[in-house]
């Protein structure tokens, strides 16, 4: 199991465009096929910051997600969104 969690600081002026922005990719998410959680979570304490909590079957289920369209498509603007570098970070599981 591969679990991935991307932290995202937005710029505040760009939030809402983000979130209509980011709908279609957590809905393509949600639907590939290894993917077993994909879900977006806003800090507690900052309107501005999101982490994508990402939980994938295997590599190849990781692989054909960042190939996919919803994803490329939404990493071809994202940058306009970011307050910060998106920092991400992977990490193997076992399977419970």
């Amino acid at each position: 199991m591969i679990i991935i969690h991307a932290d995202m600081q937005i710029k505040p002026e760009k939030r809402e465009a983000f979130l209509q922005t980011v709908q279609p990719l957590v809905a393509g998410s949600q639907a590939e096929e290894g993917c077993l959680r994909y879900t977006l979570a806003q800090d507690a304490s900052s309107l501005d910051r999101f982490t994508m909590i990402e939980v994938w079957a295997d590599e190849a289920a990781v692989e054909r997600h960042n190939a996919s369209p919803h994803f490329t498509g939404f990493f071809k603007v994202a940058n306009d969104f970011f307050a910060l570098p998106l920092k991400a970070e992977k990490f193997t599981a076992a399977d419970v």
